[in-house]
């Protein structure tokens, strides 16, 4: 049986996230979760400083709390629980995040998602208008240097995977004016839930992050 580490930037367990995952991995699959946060406390956290070149990064604490962090705090605790994973056997370790990062240290397999998220794009949308949501306005940004390229134009836009409906149906009605050709809900953290009610009001394509990065892990894990 194939052990596979499912590491969040935030803390572990991941009740929102891994379930669906092992519906699609299957029960063949041993799934070893962690967290980089997962021995940080809470005033570590609240201690945490910001620079305004910082990279910034949104993901769950265990009581289910939003927290924003940055990669330069991250990486570090990523590749410590890396390593940790594969202690207990993991031979491939996804990143729970959709954000870009370097390479790690590691004897097995690690999986970034952004890479495997830009090639089902580039390999699908070759012109046209591509929305990009992601969990928090302040990372909208990025959204011109993480998938612009030419004949694609950029909208972002922002959604918190912990907020209520009403955001949803807000977020849907903007994405329903902006008429893009494809949508990509960029956050592990969205549910089956979001895609379908963007899907529902737009009539679009909608690309759920999390779906399709375990589709390729399926196709790992031998």
């Amino acid at each position: 049986m194939t052990k596979i580490g499912m590491l969040t930037i935030g803390q572990s367990p991941r009740d929102d996230i891994i379930p669906p995952l092992k519906e699609i991995l299957g029960a063949d699959h041993e799934i070893l979760e962690a967290g980089a946060l997962d021995d940080v406390t809470s005033e570590e956290i609240e201690e945490i400083e910001f620079r305004p070149d910082d990279y910034l990064l949104i993901s769950r604490l265990r009581d289910g709390a939003e927290v924003k962090i940055h990669k330069r705090f991250i990486l570090p605790h990523l590749q410590k629980r890396i390593l940790e994973l594969e202690e207990k056997g993991a031979t491939l370790t996804v990143i729970m995040c959709t954000g870009k990062f370097p390479p790690f240290q590691s004897r097995g397999l690690v999986v970034t998602p952004q890479e495997i998220l830009k090639g089902v794009l580039e390999a699908t949308l070759k012109n046209g208008k591509l929305a990009v949501i992601y969990p928090s306005e302040e990372q909208t940004h990025k959204a011109e240097g993480d998938f612009g390229r030419d004949g694609v134009t950029i909208y972002a836009d922002h959604l918190s995977p912990y907020e209520g409906k009403d955001d949803l149906e807000q977020l849907a009605e903007r994405l329903k004016e902006q008429d893009p050709t494809l949508i990509l809900l960029n956050c592990f953290g969205y549910s089956s839930k979001v895609k379908t009610i963007v899907a529902e009001r737009t009539g679009k394509p909608v690309i759920h992050s999390n779906v399709v990065v375990a589709r390729v892990l399926k196709e790992l894990a031998n």
